[in-house]
């Protein structure tokens, strides 16, 4: 008996006892691969599902087709549930669609969806769940995918007022996702008896076929041993070292010119190939990473050229534009002589264009002071009514030129708010300017205050010219400008609504808009009635307005005022000897400390940026002279620091441009305590 024989025999003797031993092993081996298998074949059915509900979205978009209850069957939601039924009844698998905020009733989570699907919401990166579980008394694999909102999802769960007709008919919620927000999931519970029953199967017809073909298999193993399977071992191994190390330069050494050689000689084709691909690959990204960092550095680069333009530039644009308000408003006042008619008109025009540009400069300092994070809030309690009342006085001007009707209604629940007075009261006065400036004659503005959810809700409606629907979700972009033909003939300069958009982020509110073109917006918004953001209180003065009447001449008091900028010393010097009083000058620190000496001034006018010596530094320095440290210093800057102007003595502070009326009150209000003969304590305000 040839050798092979006996191998033959030998071989079918072992198999056959060892025949329940590996069906008993494979049973085991083979059970773990179906449910494998399985669980493959769900996430398959779950991505099939999800592609079929992302094209039928897509498509809805794009045609733009009318959904009604012809076309309902198209809404990705109704489509998967029924794709889900009708695969139930095939299978005998459950597949559903389930969310958190559903709107069917039937995609209502059961408990253990509800406790995937809040796992999902608190980690993006779970994108699928297994489980074994327990459903109606059986066991079941349990398989959930997650959902995340798509751009177009947004068509049915984006802002209510957006979506079809039919949705918002229909239903009351699931509407104001956000794209990458979890959305639901697919659920997939394939009962554990399906998996069995199919599974036993296969092991009977695995055992039979087996026990059948054993001589068969011996066979083929003693004839193509030599000749088919050693060449496939070398390609498997050399698949599972590049499996498992990433080497590609792995090769098959393969000499045969058959099938198995062809395969050999083809693999490492592809190996080499891959290689190539994966180097090139590799130079790409690194290239695209070098040019990203590029863009990031240049960005960089960019945003801190904005920040030392604005900063540099905003000394050198206000203080001329300072000066060209000031000398408009010497000569609409007379101060300087009369004017005829069509200089009048001059003056004004050149007095209103001159504020127009500094209110736009202001505008972009203050969006950049938010951006940096340098704008603080002075928080306090006060009532709203007031404030919008304040607001209503300053705007009834503007809307009666124009015959428009201003109502306001204000709910009894509507009492106090603790914010920042003044913000507030811009974000009041731009909405409430935008919308006269927008609404043509006899037109109606309406502004509502209420509370909801325990937040002070304010509403500004106007019968305006509206806001196309492209266009509302940029309205709150810096420099937009609506391009409509109406629209353009309107001064703006498009920081109003950004402006007001960050004051209330600032103050932890929020703020949107609804419109109809053609027909009018309304804009609200909301803020927390206490505040979110403690700041410290605005140091207040106690100076007494009194009336701008000019000293006697011979009696003169002497005001020293310093000041570099020539026109802004000039514009000050008109302003103080119109009033009565006697003016001398300094142009730097060190000239001011040394005029205050030898002239002992009544009052000392002081601007912060000053050649030499700086105004905190002058400031400090004649408060800890005694000689000069009773004279009364009228801080007069561009420069926004009030708190450190009142800590280092001054008796009040003014922000340029400065209005005449005020300037010449707050001298006035000093000449009481400078009568006085008992001498003032350092730090006290006039008045």
């Amino acid at each position: 008996m040839k050798i092979r024989h006996k191998l033959v025999i030998l071989l079918a003797v072992l198999l056959v006892t060892l025949n329940g031993v590996i069906a008993f092993s494979i049973y085991k081996r083979t059970r773990q691969e179906f449910v494998k298998e399985v669980r493959e074949k769900a996430k398959l059915i779950a991505t099939e599902l999800e592609t079929a509900r992302n094209y039928l979205a897509s498509a809805l978009k794009i045609s733009g087709i009318e959904i009604n209850e012809q076309t309902k069957y198209f809404i990705p939601a109704v489509s998967g549930y029924s794709i889900g039924s009708k695969f139930a009844e095939k299978t005998g698998y459950i597949m559903k669609q389930t969310s958190m905020r559903f709107r069917n009733p039937l995609n209502k989570p059961d408990p253990f969806e509800e406790k995937v699907l809040r796992k999902m919401e608190k980690d993006p990166n779970l994108l699928e769940y297994w489980e074994e579980d327990v459903v109606d008394g059986k066991r079941a694999e349990r398989y959930l995918y997650a959902l995340r909102i798509t751009e177009d999802c947004l068509l049915c769960h984006g802002p209510i007022e957006k979506a079809p007709d039919f949705i918002k008919n229909h239903y009351d919620i699931g509407y104001d996702y956000r794209i990458g927000e979890l959305r639901g999931a697919i659920s997939v519970i394939i009962p554990k008896e399906i998996a069995e029953q199919r599974f036993a199967a296969n092991v009977v017809f695995f055992v039979t076929v087996s026990s059948v073909s054993i001589l068969l298999i011996v066979v083929i193993v003693f004839l193509t041993t030599g000749k088919f399977m050693k060449p496939i071992e070398r390609l498997t191994a050399a698949v599972t070292t590049i499996t498992k190390t990433g080497d590609l330069t792995t090769k098959v050494d393969v000499s045969a010119t058959d099938e198995v050689g062809q395969l050999g000689r083809a693999f490492n084709d592809m190996s080499t190939k891959l290689q190539l691909t994966y180097a090139t690959l590799e130079q790409r990204i690194a290239e695209k990473t070098a040019y990203l960092q590029q863009a990031i550095s240049a960005l960089e680069r960019a945003n801190k050229m904005k920040s030392e333009f604005l900063a540099n530039m905003s000394h050198e644009l206000r203080t001329p534009l300072n000066a060209i308000i000031g000398f408009a408003e010497v000569l609409r006042d007379k101060i300087a002589g009369d004017l005829n008619e069509e200089q009048m008109d001059f003056a004004n025009d050149i007095h209103s264009s001159g504020c127009h540009l500094l209110q736009m400069i202001n505008d972009i300092l203050d969006l950049s002071k938010i951006e940096a994070g340098r704008m603080e809030l002075q928080c306090e309690v006060f009532p709203v009514h007031e404030a919008i009342e304040e607001v209503y006085t300053i705007i009834k001007g503007l809307a009666s030129k124009k015959h428009l009707e201003l109502k306001t209604i204000i709910l009894t629940d509507v009492d106090n708010l603790e914010a920042d007075r003044v913000k507030f009261k811009q974000v009041l006065y731009n909405l409430l300017s935008n919308a006269i400036k927008f609404t043509p004659e006899n037109g109606k503005i309406v502004l509502e205050a209420s509370i909801v959810d325990d937040m002070l809700q304010i509403s500004v409606s106007d019968t305006g010219i509206g806001i196309k629907n492209e266009d509302i979700g940029k309205v709150f972009n810096e420099f937009w400008q609506a391009d409509g033909s109406f629209a353009r003939k309107y001064e703006g300069t498009g920081l109003g609504l950004p402006l007001t958009k960050k004051i209330l982020e600032m103050h932890g509110g929020k703020i949107w808009c609804e419109s109809e073109y053609g027909k009018g917006s309304i804009f609200y918004f909301v803020l927390p009635l206490k505040a979110v953001v403690k700041a410290k209180e605005p140091k207040e003065t106690n100076l007494k307005p009194q009336q701008t009447m000019p000293v006697a001449g011979k009696d003169a008091k002497t005001v020293l005022v310093v000041e570099d900028d020539r026109m802004a010393s000039d514009l000050l010097t008109l302003y103080l000897t119109n009033a009565g009083y006697h003016v001398i000058t300094a142009g730097d620190g060190e000239e001011a400390i040394k005029k205050a000496k030898e002239y002992q001034p009544f009052l000392i006018t002081l601007d912060v940026m000053l050649p030499k010596k700086d105004g905190w530094d002058v400031l400090s320095e004649l408060k800890n002279s005694p000689d000069v440290a009773n004279i009364p210093v009228i801080i007069v800057s561009m420069i926004d620091n009030k708190d450190l102007g009142f800590s280092l003595g001054a008796v009040e502070y003014l922000m340029k441009p400065i209005d005449r009326i005020k300037l010449v009150n707050s001298v006035n209000a000093c000449i009481p305590l400078v009568q006085n003969k008992d001498k003032p304590k350092k730090n006290t305000h006039c008045g």
